[in-house]
């Protein structure tokens, strides 16, 4: 036997669908950690690429070169401000042309006073890659 709705009661119905899912979408967007990708690349001038970061809230992309042993230098050597949400391919102009075999690591901080790298699980949402 077929199922007989009113008009009223599917537009409810489906409103009340549509509500909850955009509850649903909005808690986890808020649960989102930070995150940063970035692939070894041949820099386009002084510019390089980010292919993905989604920031928690507003902050900066920075990019530091990394020394022999890994770490990296004590400022940036490009950033760019960055609102909260997701963002692809991030252009990042750097103070000087990268040379090949550079490593560099792009990370998330957070802007105003003391920059302090977002992070993930209690560790620094970041990403190492190379130029080649």
């Amino acid at each position: 036997m077929p199922l007989h709705t009113s008009g009223h009661a599917v537009g409810a119905l489906t409103s009340a669908f549509v509500a909850t899912f955009v509850a649903a979408g909005a808690a986890s967007a808020a649960g989102t950690p930070p995150s940063v990708i970035a692939m070894s690349q041949k820099a386009k001038g002084d510019t390089v690429s980010i292919t993905y970061a989604y920031m928690p809230k507003d902050g900066v992309l920075a990019i530091y070169s990394l020394n022999s042993s890994g770490k990296p230098g004590a400022t940036p050597i490009g950033k760019v401000e960055l609102k909260a949400g997701d963002h692809r391919d991030i252009k990042v102009k750097l103070d000087t042309a990268p040379k090949p075999g550079m490593q560099l690591e792009a990370i998330l901080e957070s802007s105003g006073g003391k920059p302090r790298p977002f992070e993930d699980s209690g560790a620094p949402a970041l990403e190492t890659f190379k130029v080649l």
